[in-house]
């Protein structure tokens, strides 16, 4: 008998099964594409992780996710297709930016943010628990890897058009990696995770940036005063003053030094004495932790059910 934590990206999900001795290894699958049903990703996910361990019983499922809003729907059902399948009896789904949290502060207050192909940021404290962002490319995630993607391959498109801001160093690592600029619009509309793809130009532009391309390193620099914004946000709206701690995860952190100049800007002028934390541990550490923490104090974020 195993329980499972899921993790669910818009990349990918990584599953931890849980045995009672401990971890029983990761497995990683498909992320959740926006559009689809995220009740049926969550159980197709679980059934393809089973398979993976040959496990014919599932006690329990927690799940953090993206595409949820800071709001999850009623889960019964998916309690009920879970217990068909695995005997699971309790099932606990939260908004990615609550496993988050609980990963990187744990019980303590704070602010996190996740930043990764999307960016949401959550901060705790005297005023409660508040959720900053998380919107989705299309409104919101400022910042973000798809963000930094889509502005650097704005670049390069541009650098063929005559518009600006112009890189013709992205433009060289766009047509290296996809073709000819000319075809890379319809091969993009034609992908079945274009947003992925395009959140993997993210990489590029921070070589590129490396490199000494000034359009790159403003590309970042803008994104560190987004990032650095969303962490004054959330930590005004929980009430936690002027010297809240605060911590910065995801994959984006590994372009820490390019999204300094922006976000110590940013903090400066709105957040001046904050305390930059060192995350405890990362978001899937956060969702295990569902099955053992009261989650009362996040709302509409987390929904448990349970059946005797």
């Amino acid at each position: 008998m195993v329980d499972f934590a899921i993790d669910i990206g818009q990349t990918q999900a990584r599953i931890r099964p849980l045995g009672a001795g401990g971890p029983l290894g990761e497995i990683r699958v498909d992320g959740f594409a926006y559009g689809a049903d995220l009740l049926d990703t969550i159980a197709r996910i679980a059934d393809t992780a089973a398979e993976r361990i040959g496990a014919d019983v599932v006690s329990a499922v927690a799940v953090g996710s993206t595409g949820l809003y800071g709001r999850v729907p009623p889960i019964d059902d998916l309690l009920a297709r879970l217990h068909d399948r695995f005997g699971a009896r309790n099932v606990v789904v939260a908004d990615d930016a609550v496993t988050a949290y609980l990963g990187a502060r744990g019980d303590s207050d704070g602010v996190v943010v996740a930043a990764g192909t999307g960016m949401v940021g959550l901060g705790r404290g005297p005023a409660g628990a508040v959720r900053v962002d998380g919107a989705g490319g299309m409104i919101g995630d400022e910042g973000a890897g798809w963000w930094i993607g889509r502005q650097g391959l704005i670049a390069a498109i541009s650098a063929t058009d005559g518009r600006l801001p112009a890189s013709p160093a992205l433009l060289a690592r766009l047509e290296k990696r996809f073709g000819a600029v000319e075809e890379f619009p319809a091969r993009l509309a034609a992908e079945a995770a274009p947003v992925a793809v395009v959140a993997s130009f993210a990489r590029d532009v921070a070589d590129v940036a490396r490199e000494g391309d000034a359009v790159s390193a403003e590309i970042w620099r803008r994104a560190g005063e987004h990032i650095g914004g969303v962490i004054a946000a959330a930590a005004a709206r929980a009430g936690l003053g002027d010297g809240a701690p605060w911590a910065l995860i995801g994959r984006l952190t590994a372009a820490d030094d390019l999204l300094q100049p922006g976000l110590e800007a940013r903090l400066a002028e709105l957040l001046p004495h904050g305390i930059r934390a060192d995350a405890i541990g990362e978001p899937l550490d956060g969702v295990a932790r569902l099955l053992n923490v009261d989650t009362a104090g996040y709302g509409p974020m987390v929904r448990e059910v349970s059946m005797r």
